[in-house]
């Protein structure tokens, strides 16, 4: 097995939601994909955040009592806790388990949870919320004492109590796709995680890129043969015209700028590629699907690795298969360009 972390090249899986699930069920589906991801060598997997899902921090720290290396990329919304707070759960982590977590900070989510919590900040303004939240929670968990005064959050000589190990610290991104996420990573000094536009338009040279580096959520269906995968994509993710008309409805409410970018991608749904947005344009999940060959779906994988990206969290998995397939794909992409080379590390 390819040590790709050591190439600069991390991946994450996606754990499922707990909707539709009894908490003996949704903690079992948890812990079978946090164990997938640990025997295919995974860094961990992200545990999404929204009003509808369990805690996620609460989430994560099953999954660290459950499992030895399992990294949790966890989704924070600065409107669910405060900056001290978080600080305190990773710093509480590190302290009853000897492990890591990983986050994912992400400004807004869908209209209807904001609404729910009485949140009306525009969406570029959430980004500069989300700037002083992330830069306050860094400098909590670097040990310093805090002092802060912004227009979102006030801080006063804030410090924790139990620092947390430098080894133990987390790797962190901002979530976004517009010009206001690329700024607020930039000015944090951490990657971006978005949803990819086609290979080929994302290495144009005139597309801006954030300098501290970049990262997708895509799901991939690779198989020996292309054939193979393509049966089961189209059997996991049939055209539905009310899953269709679901998506337009949440197009017409929704308050992000990437499902509109995906959403306008001129790619019929036969495209006869890997890249494939079935999956998205008929409401079975959020994200394009890289479908195909081990050596199909690589190729891809290469194109996105030349335009910078170093970061892949691939879409919730249906079986184990699911994410060594995946594997094998993203590890011939970095041996067919070389080797990923260094990537810039979060600050």
């Amino acid at each position: 097995m390819m040590d790709l972390a050591a190439g600069g090249v991390t991946l994450y899986s996606t754990c499922r939601s707990s909707i539709g699930y009894n908490e003996r069920d949704h903690l079992r589906k948890l812990l079978e994909i946090a164990g997938w991801a640990d025997e295919a060598g995974y860094r961990g997997a992200l545990i999404y955040s929204d009003n509808t899902s369990v805690d996620s921090l609460m989430a994560a720290q099953a999954a660290l009592a459950n499992t030895d290396s399992f990294v949790p990329l966890v989704a924070i919304q600065p409107i669910d806790l405060s900056p001290f707070a978080l600080a305190r759960a990773v710093s509480s982590l590190a302290h009853l388990y000897g492990r890591r977590i990983d986050i994912n900070f992400v400004s807004g989510g869908f209209s209807r949870d904001l609404a729910v919590q009485g949140d009306t900040v525009s969406h570029d303004d959430r980004y500069d919320r989300l700037t002083e939240y992330a830069t306050i929670v860094h400098k909590l968990l670097g040990g310093g004492m805090v002092t802060f005064a912004g227009e979102y959050y006030n801080f006063r000589r804030a410090r924790l109590t139990t620092p947390v190990p430098h080894e133990l610290l987390p790797k962190a991104y901002v979530s976004g796709s517009s010009t206001a996420s690329l700024n607020a990573g930039e000015a944090l000094g951490l990657s971006q995680l978005s949803f990819p536009l086609v290979p080929e338009d994302f290495v144009r040279p005139e597309l801006r890129k954030n300098k501290f580096g970049s990262g997708i959520s895509v799901g991939i269906i690779a198989r020996d043969d292309s054939a193979e995968a393509w049966r089961i994509a189209h059997e996991r993710f049939p055209a539905d015209p009310e899953g269709a008309a679901r998506m337009k409805l949440l197009l017409a409410a929704g308050t992000s700028s990437w499902q509109p970018q995906l959403a306008s991608v001129p790619i019929p749904d036969e495209a006869g590629q890997p890249y494939w947005l079935v999956p998205f344009r008929y409401h079975h999940t959020f994200c394009p699907y890289l479908v195909g060959s081990h050596d199909e779906v690589a190729q891809a994988l290469a194109t996105y690795l030349k335009g910078g990206i170093r970061t892949f969290v691939l879409d919730i998995p249906r079986e184990a298969e699911d994410l060594w397939n995946a594997r094998i794909a993203l590890e011939r992409a970095v041996t067919a360009i070389g080797g990923a080379g260094s990537a810039p590390h979060a600050a």
